[in-house]
């Protein structure tokens, strides 16, 4: 019986600390600073002046919208950016 639960007891370790490891491997780019600055630097990628973060909110674990006020051919407009910190994948739309 205590080799069943020394067994169990790796597997388990085993699974959290997986886990663990992989939060860590994207924690430096899951907070707001760098949610802020990739999606200014797409908005100016894809043409926008003037570009302001409105709102900035979280969706889950590693998924953010962030709101943005933007400039081009001289009309402010409102965009939407989302960011997933886990691919490093953002969008506007």
């Amino acid at each position: 019986m205590t080799m069943k639960h020394a067994l169990c007891a790796i597997l388990i370790g085993v699974a959290f600390g997986g886990c663990a490891t992989s939060d860590v491997n994207y924690a430096d780019r899951n907070n707001v600073d760098t949610v802020r600055a990739r999606c200014i630097q797409l908005a100016r990628d894809s043409g926008y002046q003037d570009i302001s973060t409105e709102s900035i909110n979280r969706d889950g674990q590693t998924e953010w919208k962030v709101g943005l006020l933007v400039r081009r051919d001289e009309k402010d407009q409102k965009e939407k950016c989302e960011y997933d910190a886990r691919t490093e994948r953002v969008h506007l739309g």
